[in-house]
C-alpha cells in the first residue's frame, strides 16, 4: 500500500481538486452574499411594511416587566394610569413625584387620582418625557433619567406609544405617537395650573416632541421649553447615516428601497420644518461619539432652528458632550455638568414667563 505524503507526486491532484472546489463554495458564498445585499434585501425592505414599522420603530423589542409596578424598577411614589388618547387607543402613563412629595403620598390608593393630579399645581416644574424607539417607559436608562430630574425636584411624565409596553397594541406610525403626545400634553395642560411645563424627547421621541408641539404652538399651546436629547434633522437623513444602512449606501435604488417607502408611508418626522413653528426656548444635548445618531443631524437641527424660526422665538441652546467622555446615544445624562445645565435651562426666566 502506498502512503500519501506530502512529497508524494500523485497527491498533488487530489490537494489540487481539493483547493477547487473551497475555492467555489467560497465564490458560491460570496455571489449568495451579494445578491442577498443587493437584491433580496432591499426588495424585502421595500415592499414590506410590517418590517419597515419595525426597523423604524421597535416596539416589540422589550424587557418583560410589570409596568403597573414601577416601584418594582426603582420608581417608589409613582402613579401608573391609563389614558384614552384616540377612539381605539389607551395608552400606559407613569406620573413620578419630584423628591419632597414622595412621603406625602396618601395610603388610600383609592385617593391616588385626584390627589397626583391637584400636586401638579404646586408649582414644581414637570416634565413630560417622550422616549425613543426600542423598549417601554421602563428601560433602565430612561428609569436612570427619571430618578435625576426627580431629585430636582421636578415631576416627571412618562408615556409608551401605541403599540409599546402596555399600551394599545396598534401599528404605530408618525401620526399616532403624535397623537399619543398632543393627548398627554393638553392633560397636563388641563392639570397643571400655573405649573411650569417642559417637553423632553430622545432619539425617536425628538421626532415625536418635534411634530407635536409644531401643531400645539400654532394653537398657542406652547410649553416653557423643549429638551431635545440625541435629535434628528429629518428620518430621510437619518436613515443615511445610519449604521445598519452603511453597506447598501453604493446601491443606485438606495432611495428606493429604503427611504421612499417609509416616507410614502407618512412616517418623515422632518423636524428641521417642525422646530420653525416652535416658539418657546430649546435646549439641545448632542455626544460627539454618538453612533446612532450622529451629532452631525443635531448640529443641522441647530442650524434650521437657527436660520428660520420667527423672529420673536426664544433662544435655541446647542450643547455638544465632548467625545473622550464616551457618552454615546444613551448616556448623556452621566455628563458631570448635566444637572447645572438642565437647571439653568429650567430655571431662566424666559422659560417661566412664557405663556
Amino acid at each position: 500500500m502506498q502512503m500519501c505524503t506530502p512529497r508524494s507526486n500523485h497527491c498533488h491532484p487530489y490537494r489540487r481538486r481539493k483547493v477547487i472546489r473551497l475555492w467555489k463554495s467560497v465564490v458560491a458564498g460570496a455571489v449568495t452574499l451579494i445578491f442577498v445585499l443587493c437584491v433580496v434585501v432591499p426588495l424585502v425592505f421595500h415592499y414590506s411594511p410590517g418590517l419597515q414599522r419595525f426597523f423604524l420603530f421597535l416596539n416589540t423589542v422589550t424587557t418583560p416587566i410589570s409596568l403597573n409596578r414601577p416601584e418594582d424598577v426603582g420608581l417608589p411614589g409613582t402613579r401608573n394610569f391609563y389614558l384614552k388618547t384616540d377612539k381605539d387607543v389607551t395608552i400606559g402613563i407613569w406620573h413620578i413625584l419630584p423628591r419632597s412629595l414622595i412621603h406625602s403620598v396618601p395610603d388610600d390608593v383609592r385617593e391616588w387620582p385626584v390627589w397626583y393630579e391637584s400636586s401638579l399645581k404646586q408649582q414644581q416644574p414637570i416634565i413630560l418625557y417622550l422616549h425613543g424607539n426600542k423598549g417601554s417607559r421602563a428601560e433602565s436608562h430612561r428609569v436612570e433619567l427619571y430618578n435625576k430630574l426627580r431629585k430636582m425636584d421636578y415631576h416627571v411624565i412618562t408615556l409608551d406609544y401605541r403599540g409599546y409596553g402596555d399600551s394599545s397594541s396598534v401599528a404605530p406610525s408618525e401620526e399616532g405617537l403624535v397623537a399619543d403626545a398632543k393627548a398627554v400634553f393638553r392633560y397636563l395642560r388641563d392639570k397643571s395650573g400655573h405649573s411650569p411645563l417642559f417637553v423632553w424627547g430622545h432619539s425617536l421621541g425628538t421626532g415625536v416632541s418635534c411634530h407635536a408641539l409644531s401643531e400645539l404652538c400654532q394653537e398657542n399651546l406652547c410649553p416653557q421649553g423643549l429638551v431635545l436629547e440625541a435629535p434628528f434633522n429629518n428620518l430621510h437623513d437619518e436613515i443615511r447615516l445610519n449604521p445598519l444602512s452603511q453597506v447598501f449606501h453604493s446601491l443606485p435604488y438606495f432611495d428606493w428601497a429604503f427611504i421612499d417607502p417609509i416616507r410614502d408611508s407618512g412616517n418623515e418626522f422632518k423636524s428641521d420644518s417642525h422646530i420653525t413653528h416652535i416658539a418657546c426656548p430649546v435646549l439641545i444635548l448632542h455626544a460627539q461619539d454618538d453612533i446612532v445618531v450622529p451629532i452631525e443631524l443635531g448640529r443641522k437641527l441647530y442650524k434650521a432652528a437657527k436660520d428660520a424660526r420667527l423672529p420673536d422665538a426664544m433662544p435655541v441652546t446647542f450643547v455638544e458632550l465632548e467625545a473622550e467622555y464616551g457618552f454615546g446615544h444613551l448616556d448623556i445624562p452621566h455628563a458631570p455638568n448635566f444637572l447645572s445645565i438642565i437647571r439653568k435651562f429650567v430655571d431662566k426666566p424666559e422659560a417661566k414667563n412664557l405663556s
